[in-house]
C-alpha cells in the first residue's frame, strides 16, 4: 500500500475519531484499561491517560511510535502477522510483552479491532490490560504446583486424594502400599474397595467430614485391604483439598504393620517381664491355700473322722489358686486386641487382688475406694490390667525403701465423659528430674529394670484415648489415669 494512500487513510481516520462520540467515552479518564487508535503502519495516534501510566510513556511521546517500538524483539514476527490480520478485517486477541520507557517489562492482553469505514479500513482500534502480576502469581502457582506434585510423587507415604469416595489420584507408593505395582491399579477404585469391615471403620466418617464440612481427621490407626487381599495396619490422616476445581479429601497413608508387630513384641516382653516379678509373691499367695488342702487331705487319709465342709473349703481353696493363675496367664498369655465394655471397678478388683501377695512379701497394704457407679469403658481389659499392674507394682516396689505403708487405689466419675483413676503411694517420692524422663525408653532407676514399663503403660492408655499425669512430692506419689467412659465414646 502507497504512502500517499496510508496518508490519506489517515487523515480519513483523524477525522473520524474526532467527529466519533464512541471515541470520546473509550478514551475518558476513569477508563481503567490502556485504550488506543492506531493508522495502518501501527503508529499511534490517539491514546487514553491509562496508555501512560502503563508504558511511562507521555501521549505526545506515544503520537511518535509504533507498537512495534515497544515490543519484546522476541515477538516482532507473531505480532506483526496479528497486526496485518486485523487491518484484512479480523478482530485478534493475543497475548504479549512490551518494554516501558524505564526498560521495565510488562504482559498485555491486548485485543484489536478494525476501524471500518465505508467498507473501508482505515485503521486500528486495541484494549490491553496489563497481565504482569497476574501471570507471575500464575508462574509462581505452576512452580509451586510442581514442587508440590515432585514432593508427593516422591513422599515415603502414600498420597491418595479422593472424590465422593473414589480414588482420583495415587502417587506410586500409595498403590505400592494398596498392593499394585503402578498408579492405575488403583485410580478410579472405591474406598470400600480397600476396606475389610465397614461397620468398624472411622475412615468413611473422616471423608465426609473432610469434604462435606472441611474438616481435616486427626492421625488415626485402620486397617486396610491390600489388593492381593493382605491386610495391613496403616496410619491415615484426611485432609480436606481442592482437586480440579471441586472438593477433595487428600490421604496420607503411613504403613505400620512392622512397627506395631515390633511394639507387641515389646509389650509381650513386658508383659512377661512383669510376671516374672509377680512370681514371688504369687508362690507365697498360693502356697497358703496348698497347705491348708494339704493339711485336710493328711488328716482324711489317717482315716480320722473328718467332716463334710471338708470338701467345701478344699474346693474354695482350689479356686482361689485357679483365680490366681488364671490371672497371671491372662496377663502373660500374648492376645489380639478385644474391645469390649468393661466395668473400670472390676477391673481394679482384679488387678488388686494379683499384686496383694506382692504388696504383703514388702510390708505394704492396699486400700481401696471405688465409684458407687458403674463406669464403663470400651477397652482391652488384659491391657489395661498389665497398666495397672505396672503402676501398682512400682509403687510397692518404692514404699519398700520406707519400710511399708499403704498404697490407695481409687477410681471416681469426673463429669459425665470421664473416669479417673488413683494410685497413690507413701514413697518418698520421685525428684524432678526424674519425674521428667519418666515415660522415656528404656530409662530406669532399678538395677535390673528395663524401662519400658512405664513407656508401655503410657501407651496403652494412649491407645483408649487416655492420659496419664504423674504428681509427686516427698509425701509420695499419685498416679492419675484417665480414661472417656463407653456412653461418651457412643455418643
Amino acid at each position: 500500500m502507497s504512502s500517499t494512500m496510508n496518508k490519506g487513510k489517515r487523515e480519513k481516520l483523524e477525522e473520524f475519531i474526532k467527529k466519533s462520540s464512541f471515541f470520546d467515552q473509550q478514551f475518558a479518564k476513569l477508563k481503567q484499561e490502556a485504550y488506543y487508535a492506531m493508522d495502518l503502519e501501527g503508529n499511534y495516534i490517539r491514546v487514553n491517560n491509562v496508555c501512560e501510566e502503563l508504558t511511562g510513556y507521555s501521549k505526545e511521546e506515544l503520537y511518535n511510535l509504533s507498537y512495534k517500538n515497544l515490543l519484546v524483539s522476541n515477538s516482532f514476527d507473531y505480532i506483526d502477522e496479528v497486526f496485518h490480520n486485523t487491518l484484512n478485517g479480523e478482530l485478534q486477541h493475543y497475548e504479549c510483552r512490551i518494554y516501558t520507557k524505564d526498560q521495565a517489562q510488562k504482559d498485555l492482553e491486548v485485543t484489536n479491532s478494525p476501524i471500518i469505514v465505508n467498507n473501508e479500513v482505515i485503521g486500528v482500534y486495541g484494549i490491553a490490560k496489563d497481565i504482569t502480576k497476574f501471570n507471575d502469581q500464575k508462574l509462581k502457582l505452576q512452580e509451586s504446583e510442581r514442587l508440590h506434585r515432585s514432593l508427593i510423587e516422591h513422599s515415603p507415604d502414600g498420597v491418595i486424594i479422593t472424590q465422593n469416595g473414589r480414588f482420583v489420584y495415587a502417587n506410586n507408593e500409595a498403590s505400592f502400599l494398596l498392593g499394585g505395582e503402578k498408579k492405575e491399579d488403583v485410580i478410579n477404585k472405591n474406598v470400600q474397595d480397600f476396606i475389610p469391615n465397614i461397620d468398624e471403620s472411622h475412615l468413611i466418617k473422616c471423608l465426609k467430614e473432610a469434604e462435606e464440612n472441611g474438616v481435616a481427621s486427626d492421625l488415626y490407626e485402620e486397617k486396610f485391604l491390600q489388593l492381593t487381599g493382605k491386610e495391613i495396619d496403616v496410619e491415615i490422616k484426611a485432609i480436606p483439598t481442592i482437586f480440579q476445581g471441586n472438593r477433595a479429601v487428600n490421604l496420607i497413608i503411613r504403613d505400620i504393620t512392622e512397627r506395631k508387630l515390633a511394639h507387641e513384641v515389646m509389650i509381650n516382653s513386658e508383659k512377661l517381664s512383669v510376671a516374672g516379678q509377680l512370681a514371688a509373691g504369687i508362690a507365697h499367695e498360693i502356697r497358703n491355700p496348698i497347705t491348708a488342702i494339704k493339711g485336710f487331705l493328711q488328716l482324711m487319709e489317717s482315716g480320722k473322722s473328718y467332716k463334710q465342709e471338708f470338701f467345701s473349703v478344699i474346693s474354695a481353696e482350689i479356686n482361689r489358686i485357679e483365680i490366681i493363675l488364671s490371672e497371671l496367664l491372662a496377663l502373660a498369655k500374648p492376645q489380639l486386641d478385644k474391645y469390649c465394655k468393661k466395668d473400670i471397678k472390676g477391673i481394679l478388683q482384679h488387678v488388686v487382688a494379683l499384686t496383694k501377695s506382692q504388696a504383703i512379701l514388702h510390708d505394704v497394704h492396699i486400700q481401696t475406694s471405688f465409684s458407687k457407679d458403674s463406669l464403663e469403658v470400651l477397652c482391652d481389659e488384659n491391657k489395661l490390667k498389665q497398666v495397672f499392674i505396672n503402676f501398682i507394682k512400682n509403687a510397692i516396689e518404692a514404699m519398700s525403701y520406707t519400710d511399708g505403708g499403704m498404697i490407695l487405689v481409687k477410681s471416681e466419675k469426673v463429669g459425665d465423659q470421664s473416669v479417673i483413676i488413683r494410685i497413690i503411694d507413701q514413697g518418698p517420692g520421685i525428684p524432678e528430674d526424674i519425674l521428667k524422663k519418666i515415660g522415656e525408653p528404656f530409662f530406669t532407676t532399678k538395677e535390673n529394670g528395663t524401662g519400658l514399663g512405664v513407656m508401655v503403660s503410657f501407651e496403652i492408655v494412649k491407645q483408649h484415648d487416655g492420659e496419664v499425669q504423674i504428681n509427686s512430692d516427698s509425701n509420695g506419689t499419685t498416679i492419675s489415669i484417665t480414661l472417656p467412659l463407653s456412653s461418651s465414646l457412643s455418643s
